[in-house]
């Protein structure tokens, strides 16, 4: 596949089987199709569908969020053309493994594929072993995506430590954030990863049009992440056209 510039993220609703949950799976896959447009239209090169409203999360998942995830995935894949990743939360690099081989998914992003760290969910431990072989088993051509110093977690491991091993764990691009959702990343921590890794990095947090320049102009990264900035809170968050043009031309001189 190539590699996409720039990704945006789609935070599903409430998934059935979830605490939160009050929409029906036909509303969420509008929803879902609705926004992977907004993004398509607004000029960006790729989405990642996950299940961002399956709050308290588990780190791993329940058959029925499986199965919504399929659904509302594989719709997205008939309705654009966007390259496509999975994130099924907190850390279940199996079941994004699953959805993306029955979907055709172009990528995965898996928040703790390496070392551990300590999560509001509990420790999130390292999947790396199993999720290769289980891409392997099933014949999965996803790329795996996967976050170093991953938001929302406490690390153990120092940044230098996870750019010393990230070839042991076999991903094929790195994602580096900030400490919470909207939080900007480290730009010294980025730096760190675009020095040291052979696979393409991304920015994975806190990206404004402002940043998405700074990255562009110094070369910090090969693409951007950004799921925050996009939304419009003035109507129910949700993907705003205009604000993806920004970002797409902040990240793209040529545009």
């Amino acid at each position: 596949m190539e590699y996409p510039e720039v990704v945006c993220v789609i935070h599903l609703p409430p998934l059935p089987g979830s605490p939160l949950n009050k929409l029906e799976i036909e509303d969420i896959v509008d929803i879902a199709v609705g926004e992977a447009k907004a993004i398509e239209e607004g000029g960006a090169d790729g989405a990642i569908v996950e299940n961002y409203g399956d709050v308290p999360f588990l780190k791993k998942v329940g058959v029925e969020t499986v199965a919504s995830i399929t659904v509302v995935a594989r719709e997205v894949v008939r309705e654009t053309n966007l390259s496509l990743g999975i994130n099924v939360l907190r850390n279940d690099g199996i079941s994004a493994i699953a959805v993306a081989k029955a979907v055709g998914a172009d990528f995965v992003r898996i928040n703790q594929m390496f070392y551990s760290s300590l999560s509001p969910e509990g420790w999130l431990e390292s999947c790396a072993a199993e999720v290769v072989r289980y891409r392997k088993a099933i014949d999965c051509k996803a790329k795996i995506f996967a976050d170093v110093n991953v938001k929302h977690a406490y690390h153990f491991p120092s940044p230098e430590d996870y750019a010393e091993n990230f070839s042991r764990c076999l991903a094929d691009a790195a994602v580096v954030t900030g400490k919470s959702t909207g939080e900007a990343f480290s730009i010294e921590e980025l730096t760190l990863f675009r020095k040291k890794l052979s696979v393409p990095v991304y920015a994975g947090s806190g990206v404004t049009p402002e940043l998405a320049e700074i990255i562009r102009r110094k070369n910090l990264a090969d693409g951007i992440i950004v799921g925050t900035y996009i939304k419009d809170i003035k109507e129910k968050n949700r993907i705003n056209v205009d604000r993806v043009r920004r970002i797409v031309k902040s990240f793209k001189a040529n545009i």
